[in-house]
């Protein structure tokens, strides 16, 4: 997230331009060419840096903005997991979905499906095995 200093930095970064405007402005003909140029040049590179400062606060903040809804998603999912049978099961829809791989989901947060081996259940994902008369 764009921390207060880069935004301090950026209003900084403003008032110092508007000043700059301001005395150009504000300046009387008795500024010779030479100065004003300096004047210019000095606003210019005030506003790039504002430019810059700015652009990187927008970057920060898409990162942030895709984090939020990365971490929605994952609270979202976790909200329909139930533990039953010794593995993981999703409700969507009103409907049970899976199994699902406990140490897949415990260890990496993965939803990897089971398949059917058996009397158990094996996961493709991290090879694990689960006998439905397993107890956790």
């Amino acid at each position: 997230m764009p921390d207060l200093g880069s935004i301090s930095t950026a209003i900084a970064t403003i008032k110092t331009s508007m000043e700059i405007a301001k005395l150009i402005k504000d300046s009387s003909s008795s500024l010779d060419e030479a100065e004003t140029k300096l004047k210019l040049a000095e606003l210019i590179s005030s506003l790039v840096d504002l430019k810059t400062e700015l652009a990187d606060i927008k970057v920060d903040l898409i990162d942030k903005d895709d984090e939020i809804r990365d971490l929605k998603k994952k609270l979202q999912d976790k909200s329909t997991i139930t533990f039953d049978d010794n593995i993981y099961w999703k409700e969507i829809d009103r409907k049970k979905e899976g199994p699902f791989c406990p140490t897949c989901f415990d260890v990496n947060e993965l939803s990897v499906r089971l398949h059917k081996d058996g009397p158990g259940w094996w996961c493709k994902n991290c090879r694990d095995h689960f006998d439905e008369s397993t107890k956790y």
